[in-house]
Order: structure tokens, then C-alpha cells, then sequence
């Protein structure tokens, strides 16, 4: 081989030595770029998995807070239950009651008294009717109280008022005086009113405490006086249909009974007055 060809045998290896210079600066530019997309899409998920993580955090706190207010209402369901219970009860006793008041002998009262009574009845027949057979005074709650209210209006108290000497006379001062609250079926839907009274039984229990109290503040002595609520459980006539109610049912009744009846001891001497001579 001759000196001549040997430069020419140089060339061939330098080019290909720059050809993979030139290559592998491709390479790393490459890769250089896909480091680049693989950081920003690292930096994307991680933003969604912040996201998410945030999402969760809130979801479970959403969950503990509605677990909370189960629990709570459990507890309420649990105290209304009990509740419930002791109204269930409490009207068990108040129907037994009704009942034996219902049954006691019929008698008419004395006669002058019983005279006195039809005629405050038929004074003022538009609020009050007089039963003869029970010795009972029934006010009409429709024109005694104002709607879902448990106090007499201003008619029914001067009435009240009226009949208290009558209770007072010396035919009656010896007999006891049962006040029976009683509505009809319609529920209480006024959210006011329901704050007062939750239900029927606490309505007509409440309108009787409202009679008791004109009773007493007309002068009827406080120990001959038992008050009872019957909600809508003793209809004398029937309600329309689809809780629509009869006026009639929505009554309060005073009975005049022998004195003691349901007592289990003697009822309390009023105390003696002072001497302020």
C-alpha cells in the first residue's frame, strides 16, 4: 500500500466520529424534552392528586357530620319514644277516669241548682249548652277560644264568671268540678301553634287548664277542681272524613260531681285566714 492512500483512509473514521457526536446531541436533546413533559405532567397529577386528597378530606368530614346528626336524631327519636310512652300511659289513666266519670250512677243534681244551670245554658245558647241527665256544662271551643289559642276570649271569661256563683250556691258548694278538654280530629299544622301545643292532647289539656284558671280567678276554690285532656279520642259525633273535623267534637266540659270522686285521700283544708283585727 502506498503513502498516497493514507490521508484518504483518515477521512472515512473522523466523519463517522461526527455523525455520532451529531446523534447523541439528538439523543439528549430528546430526552432533555421528554424530561420536560414527564416533570409537567408530574406536576399535573400531583395538582390532581391535591385535588382529590382535598375532595376526600371534605367528603369524610361531610360524612362525620352527617353521622353526628344520626346519632342526634336517634337520641331525640329515642327521648320521644320514652316520651310518647308516658303520654300513652298518662291517657290510659285519663280514659279509665273518663270512664268511671261516665258510669257513676245518673243523677239529676238538686233542683234548684239544676234550675240555675238550664238557665245560664239557655242565656247564652250560642257558647254553652246545659246536659241534665250528667249534671255537665259544655262550652263550644269555637266560640270560647280564638284558633290554637288556649285561653277563653273575652265573652267566655265574663260567662265563666256568671257561672262561678252558681257553682258557689249552697246546692253545690259541696261538689267537686271536672273540667274535660276535648278537640277533633283536624292536626295541628301551624308550626306557632304546635310550639305551644304539639298535639291534640296538649291542646285540650291546655284549654281546660284555660277554663280552670277563669274558675278560679271568678272565686271557685282551687281543691274542688280537676282538670282533663282527651285530644280527639271522644268524639260525640263524627268527624268529616280525611281529618276535616266537626265542630262539634271541639268542646270543653264542666262536670258537677260528688266531691272526692278519683281522690285517693282527702282533699287539703284551705288554710285559715289571718287574724287582721
Amino acid at each position: 500500500m502506498s503513502k498516497r492512500n493514507v490521508p484518504g483512509m483518515l477521512i472515512l473514521p473522523v466523519f463517522l466520529v461526527m455523525g455520532m457526536v451529531s446523534t447523541g446531541c439528538d439523543e439528549v436533546q430528546r430526552l432533555r424534552a421528554a424530561n420536560t413533559r414527564l416533570s409537567e405532567r408530574c406536576e399535573t397529577l400531583q395538582g390532581e392528586n391535591d385535588r382529590l386528597t382535598m375532595e376526600r378530606d371534605q367528603m369524610q368530614a361531610d360524612l362525620n357530620a352527617q353521622k353526628q346528626l344520626t346519632e342526634d336524631q336517634n337520641t331525640k327519636i329515642a327521648g320521644l319514644e320514652d316520651a310518647n310512652k308516658v303520654l300513652v300511659e298518662g291517657l290510659e289513666k285519663l280514659r279509665d277516669d273518663y270512664r268511671k266519670l261516665a258510669n257513676l250512677p245518673r243523677r239529676r243534681l238538686p233542683a234548684k241548682l239544676n234550675t240555675a244551670l238550664q238557665e245560664f245554658a239557655a242565656a247564652n245558647p250560642n257558647i254553652a249548652e246545659y246536659d241534665v241527665e250528667n249534671g255537665m256544662v259544655k262550652f263550644k271551643s269555637d266560640l270560647t277560644f280564638a284558633p290554637g289559642e288556649a285561653s277563653p276570649n273575652t265573652e267566655a271569661s265574663s260567662l265563666i264568671a256568671k257561672l262561678v256563683p252558681i257553682l258557689n250556691s249552697a246546692e253545690a258548694k259541696d261538689l267537686a268540678v271536672y273540667v274535660a278538654g276535648h278537640t277533633d280530629d283536624m292536626r295541628i299544622s301551624r308550626p306557632e301553634t304546635r310550639r305551644r301545643h304539639p298535639d291534640n292532647w296538649y291542646l285540650s289539656a291546655h284549654r281546660a287548664v284555660g277554663i280552670q284558671k277563669e274558675l278560679i280567678k271568678a272565686g271557685l276554690e282551687p281543691t274542688r277542681i280537676c282538670v282533663m285532656g282527651f285530644g280527639e279520642y271522644h268524639p260525640v259525633a263524627p268527624n268529616k272524613p280525611n281529618q276535616k273535623g266537626n265542630a262539634a267534637n271541639r268542646r270543653v266540659e264542666i262536670w258537677i260531681v260528688p266531691s272526692g270522686a278519683f281522690l285517693t285521700g282527702e282533699a287539703p283544708s284551705p288554710a285559715p285566714e289571718a287574724d287582721t283585727k
